[in-house]
């Protein structure tokens, strides 16, 4: 949270100390999945079934087969890049919670450049199509950063409004009558994108090269957070706004910088959804979950861009071996919500906890002035 003038950032952390800190956001979202796992067993205990069959195909199948470790990592994708932007936004202490309608729209402008630029070669179709959805991701954000910076407008409110905008937008595009609908008649799509942007599979799997993307990625925002003066910016605005501003940080910037890079790598994620997967924007083909998703996966990370990947791949991991254990156990595929609901609950507490014994700590300071 913003502190006080008092609270300045300290000096930036030595290289042991930013070993450190990667390592356990690698290892913090290992942890916290397995007391989750640990209690879930509990559950199909209680439930008379035997949990050793079911978390074998929870935890171990999903790696026998590559055809099911690549569906592990074909789900991961859009959670890296979604995850990665909440990480964004949150780093800077703005709670972007509309990742999911950026995601939305990035892909719908995706898929228009596409169509529009069928004839370019792949070489520069790729790039375009990627900067067109990180660009429409970052102005569809931007606009709730701007009522943040200039109007003091909660980004809690305005983002999640604007997921109801986005859906609007998207649905009058693909509909019937609408300027993307698709020419064959029928489904509220677009027509299939050509060749040229569409990413090439590992073998006959789903997994594509936009994982390579989420990865290139995830090593840009780790620069960019760490190795340059807007990342240090946005670090020190999200530690402690009002000593940002004392020092010279033009804030209401940072807070637009912030919030549309978060944008943009939703609206990537968009972009390769539709570049690697359904090669087409179709309503309701786009997991409504991904953005929302991303928030849990960027608090599981810590907010770190190296273990917004590993989060990503264990909450892929639960999903795909949910589905393996559902069809070769008698267990039901709730018990694995019941986990991932015991996962949000416990990376809540660790990420709300320190916060409040805070304010508590400075409520009890000035109670104690006042006296």
């Amino acid at each position: 949270m913003i502190g006080t003038l008092a609270e300045a950032p300290a000096a930036g952390p030595s290289l042991h100390e930013r070993t450190l800190g990667v390592g356990m956001a690698v290892l913090r979202p290992v942890a916290v999945v397995g007391v989750a796992l640990l209690i879930g067993m509990g559950i199909i205990i209680y439930t008379g079934q035997n949990p050793l069959p079911a978390y074998e195909n929870l935890l171990v199948e999903p790696f026998r087969s590559w055809d099911t470790f690549s569906a592990v990592l074909f789900y991961a994708i859009p959670l890296v890049l979604t995850g990665l932007a909440a990480a964004v936004s949150f780093r800077a202490n703005i709670f972007n919670i509309g990742g999911e309608g950026q995601l939305q729209v990035g892909a719908l402008a995706t898929a228009w450049a596409a169509l529009s630029w069928a004839t370019l070669p792949p070489v520069l179709m790729v790039p375009a199509l990627l900067a067109v959805g990180a660009v429409a991701g970052a102005l569809f954000a931007g606009i709730a950063g701007w009522l943040r910076a200039y109007l003091g407008a909660t980004e809690l409110v305005s983002t999640i409004m604007l997921n109801y905008v986005a859906v609007d937008i998207v649905s009058y595009a693909v509909t019937s009558g609408g300027p993307l609908a698709t020419t064959s008649g029928g489904g509220a799509n677009t027509n299939t994108i050509p060749a040229a942007a569409q990413f090439p599979t590992f073998g006959s799997s789903q997994f594509h090269w936009g994982f390579v993307v989420a990865l290139l990625a995830v090593a840009a925002i780790f620069v960019l957070l760490y190795r340059t003066p807007l990342g240090y910016e946005i670090r020190m605005v999200g530690a402690n706004a009002p000593f940002a501003l004392f020092g010279g940080v033009v804030v209401p910037r940072v807070i637009m910088s912030a919030m549309a890079l978060s944008g943009a790598l939703a609206g990537i994620g968009g972009a390769v959804q539709v570049m690697g997967f359904q090669h087409e924007y179709s309503l309701g083909f786009l997991n409504p979950q991904w953005g929302f998703t991303g928030v849990t996966v960027a608090l599981l990370a810590r907010l770190e861009p190296l273990g917004v990947v590993v989060a990503a791949i264990l909450y892929a991991l639960l999903e795909e071996g949910a589905q393996l254990m559902e069809n070769n156990t008698n267990v039901d595929h709730n018990i694995i919500a019941v986990v991932q609901g015991l996962i949000i609950l416990f990376v809540t507490v660790q990420f709300v906890a320190p916060r409040v014994a805070t304010w508590w700590r400075r409520r009890g300071s000035v109670a104690a002035q006042r006296q």
